[in-house]
Order: C-alpha cells, then structure tokens, then sequence
C-alpha cells in the first residue's frame, strides 16, 4: 500500500465517519453499526499512520472550491503520520471501550446521539491533523470545537455541565480567533493557503513574533495552558469517561500539532526567548497542574488537572528544542522535540486509560467524589490492576512507558545546562530541571493519593456497596491501554527509533539514538546498548532473592491473620485517610497559591451541645481569581455603561446624531 492510497483511504474513512455519524442523528438508531465503524476507521487510521512513518509525504485535492481559499487539501506525512497513529490507537480503544460505557446511559439519555457524536469527533480531530490547507485545517478545527462541545453538553440537564460547555465554548473561540490570524497572516506573505508552499522567508522578524504569540495563545487555549486551562478542568470531567479519554488523550494534542505546524515548519523557529518563554509557561503549567490536581476530590476532575500538567511538560520540551535552535545546535533541538513527541503518546496512553478507569468506576458507584470511595479493589479487581498500570505509568515508575518521555526531557534539559554559553541560561536551565523534579514527586503523591482512596481501605459511603467489575468490552478497552504502556516502557528503542522520520520533517535532521544513553555529547550517535534492560533484568534477580529469603524465613515462622488493631475499638472507614486529609499538607504548604477557604457548620443538636458538626474546604482557582474575575468585572462595567447610553428613548438618540454631527462638521473644517 502506498503513502497516496493511504491518504486516501484515511480522508474516506473520515468522510464515512462523519456521514454515518450525521445518519445516525437523524434516525436515532443504528447504533451498533456506529460502534463497528468507529473500531473500523480507527484500525485503518492506525495502519494509513505506520505507512505514513515511513514513506515521503503525499498530498491530495478533493474539492476545487469557486475561490482558491475553499477547496479542500489533504496532505500526509511522517508528522502527520505520528498524530494520526495517536487518534487511531486511542480511538481504537475508546470505541471498544464505549461500546459497554454507553449502557450506562440507556432508558435515560439518546445513546445514539453519544454515539454519532463519538464517531464525527473521531473523524474531525483526523481531519485536522490530514488538512493540506488553511481553509481545511480551519474548518476541521472548528467542527473539532462544536462536536467536542456537544459531547461536553451531552448531560445538559444538570447547571454544571451546562456551565462547563459555555465556558469551554467561549474559549475555544477566542482561541480559534487568534489562531486565524495567524494563520492568515502566513498566507498573505507566502501568497499561498496551501501548507506545502507556506513559507516566511520574506515576512519581517516583527510580524514572525506577533504570528508567534498569536499562535502560543490560540493553540496554547486548546492545549490548556496556563492561564488559558480554565476551560479543560470544567469540561472534561462532565463529558462521558470515553470522551473525557479522547479529550485529555487526543483532542489537546492536536493543539501541539498546530504549535509544530506553525512554529517549528513555517516559521522555522524564532529568537532564543521564544524558546525562554514556551519552556517557562510550560513548567508554569506542570507545577500549577500538579498542585491543583493534588487538592481535588473529585477523581475525574483530577485527571484533568493531570492533563494540563502534563502539556505543560510537552511544550517544555518544546520550548527546549526552541532554545537550541536559535543556539544552532540542531542535534539537541531534535532530540529535545523527540522527547515532547514521545511524552505525547505515552500520555495519551496511559491518561485514557486512566479516564476509562475513573470512568469504571463512576458507572459502578455512581460517584466521582474520591471521599466516598475506597475499597473497590475487592470488588472491581481487573479495573484496579488496570489503573494502578496507568498510575504507575503517569508517575514515571519504570518499566512503564511514562518514563520513558521524562526521563528524555530531563536530558534535555539537563544538555541545555552544559551547552550554554551564558551563565544566565545555565541557571535557567537548572530551574527548569528542578521544576521537573518537584513536578514529578508531586505526579507520584498526587496518584499515591487518587489509587489509595479510592481502592484501598475501607468503604466509605454506600456507594460502594452495589459496586461490582465492569463488562468485557470495558474491560478489554482498559487492557489493551494497559498493555502498550507496559510494552513500550519494556521495548522502547523500536518504538523511539520509528520517530526518526516525523523529527526529520520538522527540523531535517536524522536521528538515531538511544533515549536512555547518559552522555550527553554522544546524544545523537549513541548505538550502545539500552540500559533499561540489563536494570530490569536485576530488579527481577533481586526481587527473586527477596522473595526466596522471605520464603526461608517464612518457613520458621506461622503467620496469623487478624483484623487491623484499632486501640480496642472497632476498625471504621472514619479511621482511615481520606483523599482530602491525605492532601492536606499540599494545601497548607501552597496556601499562597490557593488561598483555600474553611467553613465549620453546626448540623445538629443544641447551640451549647452540638452533636455533629459539617467542614467545608475551598481552594482557589489562581487565574481565574486574579485574571479572568478582573477582566470580567471590567466588561461587566462598561455593559453597565453602554447600557445607561442606550435607554430607549427617541430624544435620546437624536441628540447623539445632533452632537456627532456638530463634531464632524468641527473636524472637517
């Protein structure tokens, strides 16, 4: 199969999603065939994808438009490629994943609805990444935006998703506006639309930066960085658990495709600040990530957070691979994006699988509030195993995939330290490997945190009680995540080395390194032997002796089993910590940042003899305290304004024209 069949049997399988998923609305049935067609197109935009790796790119017209800025281009390459892989692997999943999740809706919500709007977003984030021209990729982003907001809205009735799908609307089209115009202003210089004829050779360094920031706000929006995130912690916990794994697994990395496009294809890169601010914003978001994360009951909503810290350390590393860039070391700005595009994957992996697994659970316990959970290890064992796998993953713990992406950025950065030719730089580049660090030890705390209180201990509500293990189909959706995340954390040189290509389309240099080789000058060229396997193959030799001494002593000991001592009293679920005592300190030692609120309330008894007493704790949103409350304040007042002008009245209106008109008059003469 060549490249061109292969873009042309993805753009088919697209415009079939979209054209059964537009069916499906209108008849309110064939739902099966939906979710056979969303496994089908997934399995031909993995394989169109692999092909993509590693042939030359491929371009294609569909449509010829009556004016050159509407025809529809697709194009297909090694970049592509990845992204493309991405939707379908993660897709793949979801779709086996949600054929038993949507049972959760049935009798009560339009199944149908969920999933024809599954299939369309499936169809339009690949059409995004497969746009060979501006009016393309605009178009696709926008039906990107509307069918994600959708499914965001899908439980409508309640006032909080209703909230969450209108800000997340108001921001992605603020963020579609200003990537737009830079989009447009590409175009007007390189006096083409099409992606394979752009080019900024003749476009002044003043207009390059203002493409730039345009670029970094607009897809920075639908990234979820700081401090255009506000949407993604509001949205994706109140969509279905498979599109909340679509979102935070797919959707936000499609920004990071168009921040590729933009700034590493057509601009070519930029000053060494541009590099200074990306990395700087990205380790702002990874730490305000994490910290928020650590200090939310609500498990969903605590993914989501995840989400923002983790394409916080995403465009880190692009920032990197800027910096070395306009240090003209093109090897390690290679490298530096390889660690970005590996940490990408490996994110979407193992954050789908952890959304399918708080989405497991929620459809078990009917709650999301980790408060209430713990113990659900005994009944849903396989959902357990499964998390724990994707917990392990995202806190970087070897032999998982998640560690893989880290540990890459930490040389990165680290490379960064020891090839500077300016102290200043040197000492940023230690900042930002602390920032790495302190994000990765509050990463482990804050899933420590999630698995224990909702696994483990004792049950704390009723809602436990009626939960058991989750279908097949789900189950399978959970596996399949769980095992690439574990073979590729075990296998990870074939899997790194396959990205060569989608390097080279960017920065046109071939690399073929070893992602775990130490030395930094031999980064590049480095051909040793992976080191993951030889640390394996002791940890388990050790583990073995362990367990073998634990067996001998074992043998001169009994064990006896007993319940858990509780001081004489009787062992209850109050004993046990819960995920808001457990991140406590979190909240105490970052006071600053969250400016967290207290309430004690007396619920019972007598003012002198009370009874029982309800504590209530809030943490504050940074950003939108002191950003968008002062912004929206200000609007608010000049509404206020603009209202008083405008009052009704005739008279009023004619003397506005009377003294417009006397001023003119003024001005002309």
């Amino acid at each position: 199969m060549s490249v061109s069949i292969a873009l042309n049997i993805a753009v088919v399988l697209v415009i079939i999603n979209i054209s059964l998923g537009l069916l499906i609305v209108v008849t309110r049935r064939l739902t099966y065939l939906g979710h056979a067609i969303g496994v089908v197109t997934s399995l031909g935009l993995v394989m169109s994808a692999v092909k993509a790796m590693f042939e030359p790119p491929q371009y294609v017209t569909f449509v010829d438009g009556a004016f050159a800025f509407t025809s529809l281009s697709f194009r297909m390459n090694a970049l592509t490629g990845f992204f493309l892989l991405l939707i379908g692997i993660v897709g793949l999943f979801a779709s086996v994943y949600g054929i038993g999740y949507v049972k959760e809706y049935a009798g009560r919500k339009d199944v149908s609805l969920l999933v024809a709007g599954a299939l369309v977003f499936l169809a339009t984030m690949a059409s995004v990444v497969l746009a060979g021209n501006v009016f393309t990729f605009l178009v696709s982003w926008e039906c990107m935006s509307i069918v994600s907001f959708l499914l965001v809205i899908y439980e409508h009735e309640q006032e909080e998703v209703r909230n969450a799908g209108f800000i997340y609307v108001v921001m992605t089209h603020i963020g579609t506006v200003f990537l737009t115009i830079s989009f447009l202003i590409i175009a007007r210089y390189s006096d083409s639309l099409s992606f394979n004829l752009m080019n900024t050779n003749h476009m002044p360094n003043v207009i390059k930066t203002i493409v730039f920031l345009f670029a970094l706000i607009g897809l920075g929006t639908k990234a979820g960085l700081v401090p255009f995130h506000i949407w993604l912690p509001r949205a994706h916990p109140v969509a279905p658990s498979h599109v909340s794994a679509l979102m935070s697994g797919v959707m936000i990395k499609i920004a990071m495709y168009g921040f590729l496009l933009i700034v590493f294809e057509f601009l070519k890169g930029g000053p060494i600040w541009w590099g200074i601010l990306v990395s700087c914003i990205g380790a702002i978001t990874a730490l305000l990530g994490v910290l928020h994360a650590l200090v939310q009951r609500d498990q969903k909503r605590m993914l989501a957070y995840s989400s923002i810290e983790n394409m916080g350390l995403i465009f880190l590393g692009l920032g990197l691979s800027l910096i070395f860039m306009s240090l003209h070391d093109p090897i390690l700005a290679a490298f530096s994006l390889l660690a970005s595009l590996v940490h990408a994957f490996n994110h979407a992996l193992f954050k789908s699988l952890l959304f399918f697994g708080a989405g497991a659970v929620l459809s078990k316990t009917h709650t999301k509030n980790m408060d209430r959970l713990g113990g659900i290890i005994r009944k849903m064992p396989w959902t357990a195993c499964f998390t724990l796998m994707g917990a392990l993953s995202i806190s970087a713990m070897p032999p998982f995939n998640g560690f893989i992406g880290e540990w890459m950025l930490f040389q990165s950065a680290f490379a960064l330290a020891m090839s500077v030719h300016s102290p200043w730089m040197g000492i940023y580049a230690v900042l930002l490997v602390g920032s790495l660090t302190m994000t990765g030890a509050l990463v482990a705390m804050a899933f420590v945190r999630s698995f224990g209180s909702t696994f483990l201990a004792l049950p704390r509500s009723e809602y436990v009680e009626s939960a058991n293990e989750v279908g097949m189909l789900m189950r399978i959706g959970m596996a399949g995540l769980a095992g690439l995340c574990l073979f590729i954390g075990i296998f990870p040189a074939k899997w790194v080395s396959m990205l060569g290509n989608s390097i080279r389309e960017i920065t046109g240099m071939s690399l073929k390194m070893n992602p775990f080789q130490f030395g930094m000058n031999d980064i590049a060229r480095a051909d040793g032997r992976l080191l993951l396997i030889p640390v394996l193959m002791t940890s388990i030799l050790a583990l073995i002796f362990l367990w073998g001494i634990l067996r001998l002593v074992g043998r001169r000991t009994s064990a006896v089993r007993m319940e858990t001592w509780a001081c004489g009293g009787t062992l209850t679920p109050l004993m046990t910590y819960t995920a808001s005592g457990y991140s406590k300190p979190v909240r105490v030692t970052f006071q600053q940042i969250f400016r967290p609120s207290r309430t004690l309330q007396r619920t019972e008894g007598s003012e002198y003899f009370p009874s029982k007493f309800v504590y209530f704790s809030k943490v504050t949103s940074f950003a939108e305290t002191y950003l968008y409350h002062p912004i929206i304040q200000t609007v608010l007042s000049m509404a206020r304004l603009v209202r008083a002008i405008q009052n009704g009245q005739v008279q009023s209106y004619l003397a506005y024209l009377f003294v417009t008109l006397i001023v003119l008059l003024i001005l002309v003469k």
